[in-house]
């Protein structure tokens, strides 16, 4: 009777045993044994492989109850280094990342004017990013670029990215694919890159993150994994069709208009300003931003309130997600009164129950959600090959 291949076993073992290590922050051999049901020498033969194999090492000690301290095991955090980027219509910010998630290095570098080339522009501020964490481009595992725009299935093919179009040798990434590394290169949609953050701290769940901020844009994850559509424009809602919810500054007629529009920096200053609230169009979202953290209106507050339960009401109607995370600087700065206005505006419409719940504060959210999708695929690779991936050891 076949036994199965030795070598596809230690490459399960190993990879339960660097999962724990990643969840934990570090394990002795006899908690290893624990979680994992190996014995006390199968279980030191996976540490010592992956001790010399650079994906583990030993952390200190741990006191025992009796007898001496236990030795510890974390994962080796320089077994990959992965790179997360976000690009805008003026500005790239990129971070460098080890296998653990702790951050090494970053950059951030203003374009330099109109018509840019971003190629150049972006190999030289992820090189710059790496070399801050002491690594050169080629050490680079994964790098994962956030953009503003309809990135294809695959990764690696760019649509509709409007809020780019200064920058030249975006439409055809072939050559930025080259500089970079096509293997371990790939494009993500910023919104998706929020909702990949927001996954982290929702690990396993459903729901529908709404980003307004800029535009306007939906981020799907169903049973803790994001939902990108057939061709990559799954959360697109930005064209859908939808009345004008308000009486003051209506922007739409009976016929409606698209989603994005309503919720664009210009129609919300104008809404403000048909509140008699100081807002322009030239002063962006920043300014009524600012008028709903300052509280300025409750009528306001009302009105754009009920702006964004339309867009809600859009962007999970078919999903029934169950919940629904506002983000992005304006559902931000309209907190807990926002949310709690567009939850009770969305109770009466006969959607299946959802719960209404504001995304995190601050901004790099897009930066934070490139980090970790990089260190997804790496953690991937890395755990699947385990110590017959380092040897070059085949795995059946």
């Amino acid at each position: 009777m076949s036994t199965g291949n030795p070598t596809v076993f230690r490459t399960l073992n190993e990879r339960a045993a660097l999962e724990l290590l990643l969840r934990h922050g570090g394990l002795t051999r006899a908690e290893l044994e624990l979680h994992t049901g190996l014995s006390k020498a199968s279980a030191a033969e996976v540490l010592r492989r992956l001790e010399n194999g650079g994906l583990a090492r030993k952390a200190g000690t741990k006191p025992g109850n009796a007898g001496p301290a236990a030795q510890m095991w974390e994962l080796e955090g320089g077994a990959a280094l992965v790179a997360g980027a976000d690009l805008t219509a003026s500005s790239v910010e990129v971070s460098v990342a080890d296998l653990t998630g702790t951050t090494l290095g970053r950059h951030r570098a203003q374009a330099p004017g109109p018509g840019a080339d971003a190629v150049e522009f972006l190999t030289a501020a992820v090189a710059a990013a790496a070399a801050e964490a002491g690594a050169g481009l080629d050490d680079l595992d994964q790098i994962v670029l956030g953009v503003p725009g309809i990135v294809e299935a695959g990764g690696q093919r760019l649509r509709q990215a409007v809020q780019l179009s200064g920058w030249s040798h975006l439409d055809d990434l072939a050559d930025l694919c080259d500089a970079l590394g096509a293997e371990r290169f790939r494009l993500e949609n910023d919104v998706n890159l929020v909702a990949i953050r927001e996954l982290a701290d929702r690990e396993g769940q459903s729901f529908v993150l709404l980003w307004i901020g800029g535009g306007v844009g939906a981020g799907a994850v169903l049973d803790g994994a994001l939902w990108r559509g057939v061709t990559g424009r799954g959360g697109e809602v930005g064209s859908v069709t939808v009345p004008d919810p308000v009486s003051r500054g209506r922007l739409y007629g009976p016929e409606g208009g698209p989603l994005g529009a309503l919720l664009g920096a210009a129609p919300l200053a104008a809404l403000a300003a048909a509140h008699d609230l100081p807002a322009s169009a030239d002063g962006g979202l920043a300014e009524v931003s600012a008028l709903l953290s300052a509280g300025a209106s409750e009528a306001f507050l009302d009105d754009v309130a009920a702006r964004v339960a339309i867009a809600v009401t859009a962007a999970v109607g078919v999903l029934d997600p169950g919940r629904v995370v506002l983000s992005g600087p304006l559902c931000v700065a309209g907190a807990e009164p926002l949310r709690a206005r567009v939850a009770a505006l969305l109770a009466p419409t006969g959607l299946a129950p959802v719960t209404v719940s504001v995304g995190r504060a601050g901004g790099g959210s897009v930066l934070e959600g490139a980090v970790r999708f990089a260190l997804d695929l790496a953690r991937e690779r890395v755990f699947q090959a385990g110590t017959a991936g380092r040897t070059g050891e085949q795995i059946p």
